[in-house]
C-alpha cells in the first residue's frame, strides 16, 4: 500500500512539506535516502514494519515527491525543514536517518533541532576523504548534467560515485523502466545530497557539535568502505556508538533495522 500524505507543514522559508504520520508509540521521524519519499517501496516497507510500536513520521524533502521547493537551496534550509516537521510533533522525538538522510539528521541535531536520539545507517561518507577539502567539482558536474538535460547521466554518476554501485548493476537498473524513470525524476536534487554529505568527507566540525545519543550502523554484508565511514563518523561524534548489522547491506531488511532501533531506543530510555 502506498504511503499517503496526511498533512503538510511549512518550513521557515515558506516551503510546503508533505508529511505522513501513523502508528502508535514514541515519535520516530524517518529521513530516507536520496530516492526515498512517499510511495517509494522501501519507505512503505520500513514504515509498515515500525508502526506497530512507533508513531512514524516521514516527509518528502524539499524538491522531492509531493513537497515544494524554494530557491536558493542550502543545507540550512534542509535543517529548517526537519525542524518544522519535528515542531509539528508533540513530545520527544527520535530520528532514523538512512543513507543521505543520516547526513540530514546529523546536521539537524548539530544545529540544535530538538531530536532526543538518532540512529544513522550507512551515511555514505568516505573515511579517506580530506575533511578540510573544498572541492565542489562533482556536485557542480551533477548540476551541469541536469541543466544540459542529461538527467540519466547525473543519476548514473551519483549511483556510481556516492553509493559505490558497479556500472553493471546500474546498467541493469536502466532495464527496469518504471524504477529507472523514478530515479531520473529526482536527478535535479542529487547535487544537493552531495553537499549535504560534505562533498563525501566526514563533517568533523558538524559532528563535534552533536550532543545527543547517536548510534551509527553499517551492514556486515555491505561494502567495506561504508563500514569504515561509519566508524570514522563515530570517532567524530562525541559519545556515539557503532554497531555492525549482520547479514545486511546498505538497504537493510526493515525488521532487522527495526530490532536494532528497538534496542537503541531502550538503552536511551534506560539512561534517562
Amino acid at each position: 500500500m502506498d504511503q499517503h500524505v496526511d498533512r503538510t507543514v511549512v518550513s521557515a522559508d515558506g516551503t510546503v512539506l508533505a508529511v505522513a504520520d501513523g502508528g502508535n508509540g514514541p515519535a520516530l521521524v524517518v529521513v530516507g535516502g536520496a530516492f526515498d519519499h512517499h510511495g517509494t517501496p522501501y519507505v512503505n516497507l520500513l514504515t509498515a514494519e515500525l508502526r506497530d510500536r512507533y508513531r512514524v513520521i516521514t516527509y518528502d524533502r524539499r524538491g522531492r515527491g509531493a513537497s515544494g521547493d524554494t530557491e536558493p537551496w542550502a543545507i540550512e534550509r534542509e535543517v529548517e525543514d526537519l525542524a518544522a516537521v519535528v515542531a509539528d510533533v508533540d513530545g520527544p522525538v527520535t530520528a532514523l536517518g538512512m543513507c543521505v538522510g543520516a547526513g540530514v539528521v546529523l546536521h539537524a541535531v548539530a544545529a540544535g533541532v530538538p531530536i532526543d536520539a538518532a540512529l544513522l545507517h550507512e551515511p555514505p561518507y568516505r573515511a579517506t576523504v580530506d575533511p578540510h577539502a573544498d572541492d565542489v567539482m562533482f556536485a557542480d558536474a551533477l548540476d551541469e548534467h541536469v541543466a544540459a538535460g542529461r538527467r540519466a547521466q547525473a543519476v548514473r554518476a551519483f549511483l556510481a560515485r556516492v553509493l559505490g554501485i558497479p556500472m553493471g548493476q546500474i546498467t541493469a537498473l536502466r532495464l527496469k523502466g518504471a524504477l529507472w524513470r523514478s530515479l531520473v525524476t529526482d536527478a535535479h536534487v542529487l547535487s544537493r545530497d552531495v553537499r549535504v554529505l560534505n562533498l563525501l568527507a566526514v563533517p568533523e566540525r558538524v559532528a563535534a557539535s552533536v550532543g545527543v545519543p547517536v548510534l551509527v550502523t553499517a551492514g556486515g554484508d555491505g561494502l567495506d568502505w561504508m563500514r569504515q565511514a561509519a566508524r570514522a563518523l563515530v570517532e567524530a561524534v562525541p559519545g556515539s556508538e557503532y554497531a555492525e548489522v549482520p547479514g545486511q547491506g546498505h538497504v537493510p531488511a526493515p525488521d532487522v533495522i527495526g530490532r536494532v532501533l528497538d534496542r537503541f531506543t531502550a538503552r536511551v530510555a534506560a539512561r534517562r
